[in-house]
């Protein structure tokens, strides 16, 4: 793990976020930074897990689309207020179910058990996608981010050499190995 200290700047670097539409975000405001010296007293991690609008966003999206899936197949005979609201525990439990398979197969890891969840939801989405539900709206949105960010995901591949430099530019020597 990396650890940079007094540089400000260092929290919009590419490098400390998961998903490409977020790398891409960051990388644009990062140029737009770059050129400011700040030598203010921080010290931050450079983890792919470290950007809070990221994780809860996406955990946020994640979960309102499976709450959506789950009130249009399991309660699907219900009034749609109705199920949506006992969709929504329903929803929390099965959002852990991860967990609970990792602790299982404890040699899975994180990226089994996160593409593992995303190629379910992926699967869902293109299911409910053909069906004339009222969640078709919600299974077309979430796969329509998922392409997003995989368009984005090769603009980003593209543009790697330009990040891995800009980076390099901000952090310079302010780096340290934890």
């Amino acid at each position: 793990m990396k650890i940079v200290r007094g540089r400000e700047n260092a929290r919009w670097l590419p490098s400390r976020h998961n998903f490409a539409l977020f790398r891409l975000a960051a990388y644009w405001k990062l140029r737009s930074l770059a050129r400011l010296r700040d030598d203010h007293p921080v010290i931050l991690v450079i983890d792919r897990h470290q950007s809070a609008i990221e994780t809860f966003s996406v955990s946020a999206w994640v979960f309102a689309t499976l709450t959506c899936f789950i009130a249009a197949t399991l309660f699907a005979s219900w009034p749609i207020p109705l199920a949506l609201v006992v969709a929504i525990p329903v929803a929390m439990v099965v959002v852990e179910l991860p967990l609970v398979v990792g602790l299982l197969f404890p040699r899975a890891g994180i990226r089994v058990q996160s593409f593992a969840m995303m190629s379910l939801l992926i699967g869902a989405a293109a299911w409910l996608a053909t069906k004339s539900s009222w969640a078709r709206f919600a299974a077309w949105q979430f796969l329509g981010v998922v392409a997003v960010n995989a368009i984005v995901a090769v603009v980003v591949f593209l543009l790697r050499d330009s990040i891995a430099q800009l980076e390099h530019e901000v952090i310079g020597g302010a780096v340290s190995e934890l």
